[in-house]
Order: structure tokens, then C-alpha cells, then sequence
């Protein structure tokens, strides 16, 4: 094959591997090019959640079967009567929500039933559905409990325990220990959502790179380096430790249950969990929940561009467009987008290397033919 042709080939590989780079991008990060990514997936830019086609509204069908021997677990944060974040649901929007799950047949489960159902396959109702907030903000209390209750629904809760009467804590207003002891006496139930990892950390010299600090080791800048796995299995043992200790001293039960923060998660953070008897945990990856599936997915229900209407009519279709995610799909394109990459950069090399040396024989030709 003549350099030329070689050079052409190379062109053609690098041409459908920035493609194929470009599509596993917006798969993973598909608000980074919201036009783009409406127009190859459909995403919704004002509202990914309901970027599956076909959504609308439907009528009510109070005896409608939707899903079996599956539990739908979804996922809230702040609520507030003016929702003025977008992560924040509006009072109104959870109140319509709960009043179409009850008008269409969903039925409403605790996370000790959750636990049973996935530990031990103990029955769950057709349509089961989990309720659960992260974070423990002080809205759970003011306005999201009044209307689980005016509703009768159980509902189960995520702290970040550190966050909890701290006077030095200056952010937004969390639960307290008295605010919780209430509830948890009332269908809601408190769990594990670390004791103060729920952040951001370096993973490297610069700061520029930050992960989730529960799930990633870090850089330790003053010994230039980052974490052992010993070390860093050590802290997120300690920090999850403690809030399991503190939450089974205030609620007066072990903690088995953990959401993890960003829904970042590793072999070694689910090894660690483990060892401490979290025995079930959570994400923030769509999808339906089987028996077995201990590290189970969640679907985003919060939020300020929260339509009531079309949750509703994902809901309804969960079998269909979500019910076969498996945990190990992200994980896998994110895989495939770095082969890609490094694939890219390795014929990247090559054509340059060709086409240096093209412009090197035609040079040669050139001055033979003018000599």
C-alpha cells in the first residue's frame, strides 16, 4: 500500500473515531451539547428526565398494571412552594405526583419492604414504588412531611449526618435530631448518607480534576500523592462508620442502607459499605429494581422543570424504557469512550507521522525535478 493511501486510511479511521468519541460523549454528558444531543437522542435540555419519546399525558387507569414483581425507587432533594434552584421541587408538583401515583394504581412501599424484597424476594405489590430525599435539607420537613402525610405515604430519607445541628454549618438549612425523631416516628425512615464525604475533592495536583470524595481516592497535596487503596478504604470507612454509628444511637436500629452522593460508587466503596453491614445501597441511575439488585437504581422525580403529568407517564412505561438498564451499561461506554480516545490518539500519531513523511517525498520529488 503506497504512503499516500495509508495517509488516506488513517484520515478515514480518525474521521469515524472522533465520531464515534463524539457520540460516547453525549451519551454521558449529554447537556454539554443540548441541540446536538436532542437531535441524536432526543434529550430534553429543560428536562432530561423526559427525553424518552413518546411521553404524554394519559388518562387515569385506577386499575392499571404496569410492572410486576419490580420496585421503582425515586429520587427527591430540596422542595419549596417557589422553587427558585433547579434542583428544587415545587410543593404543588409533589402533591399532584403522589395524588396520579394513588389515582393510577401505584403502590407506595417502605424501604424496610424494599430491603426484604431484594435481600430475601420477599412480594412487593404490582406498580411498588420507593420514595426517597437526599440530603435531609429542612424542606423535608416543612413542606415536603405535610404532604406525604396528608397522603398517607411512607417515604424514606438520606443524611448527611455531620449536617445535623452543627452550628458551624452555614449553608442550606438542614432537619434537626428533634425534626427527625418526629418523623421517623410518622412513616419516614432515616438513613445513611455519609457523615460529611457529600462533596467534591482533587484527584490530582491540580485542582481542576475533582471527584466525588466518597468514591474516589484523593490527592493528599502535602505527601504529593494520592491515597493508597489502604488509606483510602480506611477513610471512607471511618466517615460512613461514624454516621451509621450516630444514626443507629438516634433512631435506636442499625443502618443497612446507603444512597450514594452524586451516585458515584466503586468495587472498593461497595466492599467497604459491606463490611460495615450496608447491606443494600443506591445510585442515580435510571432504571427498575429486580430481587438480587443490591446496588440498586433511582429516578430523578425533583426538581423545578418537573412535569407531574409526564413522570407520570414514564412511570407507566418504566417496563419498557427503563426496565432493562443494567448497572454495568455507563460503566461500559465509559470504557468504550476511553478505548476510543486513546485508539484516536495512537492513529492521531500515525497520520502525522504519514503525513510528514508525504510532505517529505514530495519536497524530495520536487527538487530532484528541478534540478
Amino acid at each position: 500500500m503506497t504512503l499516500k493511501r495509508v495517509f488516506i486510511l488513517l484520515s478515514l479511521l480518525a474521521l469515524v473515531g472522533t465520531l464515534l468519541l463524539s457520540n460516547l460523549y453525549l451519551k454521558l454528558h449529554p447537556s454539554r451539547a443540548p441541540a446536538l444531543s436532542h437531535a441524536l437522542f432526543g434529550y430534553n435540555a429543560d428536562n432530561p428526565l423526559y427525553s424518552f419519546r413518546g411521553l404524554k399525558p394519559e388518562a387515569n387507569n385506577p386499575t392499571g398494571i404496569y410492572y410486576k414483581d419490580r420496585v421503582l425507587v425515586l429520587m427527591y432533594h430540596d422542595v419549596s412552594p417557589k422553587p427558585e434552584d433547579a434542583g428544587t421541587l415545587s410543593v404543588d408538583h409533589l402533591d399532584k405526583q403522589l395524588q396520579l401515583m394513588k389515582d393510577n394504581n401505584f403502590n407506595i412501599i417502605t424501604m424496610s419492604q424494599y430491603r426484604d424484597f431484594i435481600l430475601q424476594a420477599s412480594p412487593v405489590p404490582e406498580n411498588a414504588v420507593l420514595l426517597t430525599f437526599d440530603d435531609g435539607y429542612e424542606s423535608l420537613y416543612t413542606h415536603a412531611y405535610p404532604v406525604l402525610q396528608k397522603h398517607n405515604a411512607p417515604a424514606s430519607a438520606f443524611l448527611i449526618v455531620n449536617l445535623i445541628d452543627n452550628e458551624k454549618y452555614k449553608g442550606a438549612p438542614r432537619v434537626t435530631w428533634e425534626q427527625v425523631d418526629l418523623m421517623h416516628k410518622n412513616g419516614i425512615e432515616f438513613f445513611n448518607h455519609t457523615f460529611d464525604s457529600h462533596k467534591y475533592f482533587a484527584t490530582g495536583p491540580s485542582d481542576s480534576k475533582k471527584m466525588s470524595y466518597l468514591a474516589r481516592r484523593i490527592f493528599l497535596k502535602d505527601k504529593d500523592r494520592r491515597e493508597t487503596e489502604e488509606e483510602y478504604k480506611q477513610r471512607v470507612g471511618n466517615d460512613l462508620g461514624q454516621a451509621n454509628d450516630i444514626l443507629a444511637e438516634k433512631l435506636g436500629a442499625p443502618n443497612h442502607v446507603l444512597a450514594f452522593p452524586y451516585g458515584a460508587f466503586s468495587d472498593e466503596l461497595l466492599e467497604v459499605s459491606g463490611k460495615l453491614g450496608i447491606d443494600v445501597t443506591l445510585t442515580v441511575r435510571s432504571g427498575l429494581n429486580k430481587t438480587g439488585q443490591t446496588n440498586g437504581f433511582r429516578l430523578d422525580a425533583g426538581g423545578m422543570a418537573n412535569d407531574p403529568d409526564l413522570q407520570l407517564s414514564l412511570m407507566k412505561q418504566a417496563k419498557k424504557l427503563i426496565g432493562n438498564n443494567k448497572m454495568e451499561e455507563v460503566d461500559h461506554t465509559r470504557q468504550y469512550m476511553f478505548a476510543t480516545f486513546y485508539a484516536l490518539l495512537v492513529i492521531g500519531a500515525l497520520w502525522l507521522w504519514t503525513g510528514v513523511k508525504l510532505i517529505v517525498k514530495r519536497r524530495n520529488k520536487a527538487g530532484r525535478g528541478s534540478m
